[in-house]
């Protein structure tokens, strides 16, 4: 099932900053969510990663780091965005959780750590 249907972007006054400014989040109407699996796909520096972080954050996603979406310093400006999006649910779900590549290589890396620790005693 399709949890979340659309995401339609509210007009934008501030529209020549950060992350206002980024191409996909200019470009951005509306999004369909049609399939159970979406791609994001494009060059660096288009928005990918500032629209899924700004999705995340206008969720409020459990995140797999050390931060929550509401309080990570670095996703300040993506819960400015955030609140331009409304968001259409089919069926409004807590499930799921927000997993960026930097999260993911930290937690790798602690573990790694942990191993090192428990044999080195």
């Amino acid at each position: 099932m399709i949890h979340l249907r659309s995401i339609q972007k509210k007009e934008i006054r501030e529209a020549d900053v950060f992350p206002f400014n980024v191409p996909v989040i200019r470009a951005l109407h509306e999004i369909e969510f049609r399939a159970p699996v979406t791609f994001f796909v494009g060059e660096n520096g288009s928005g990918k990663s500032t629209l899924l972080e700004t999705i995340a954050c206008a969720i409020g996603s459990v995140t797999v780091g050390s931060q929550s979406v509401n309080t990570d310093p670095s996703l300040e400006q993506m819960r400015k965005l955030a609140q331009y999006l409304r968001l259409v649910w089919t069926k409004r779900t807590l499930k799921g959780f927000f997993l960026r590549a930097e999260d993911f290589l930290a937690t790798q890396n602690r573990s790694r750590k942990l191993v090192r620790n428990s044999k080195a005693t």
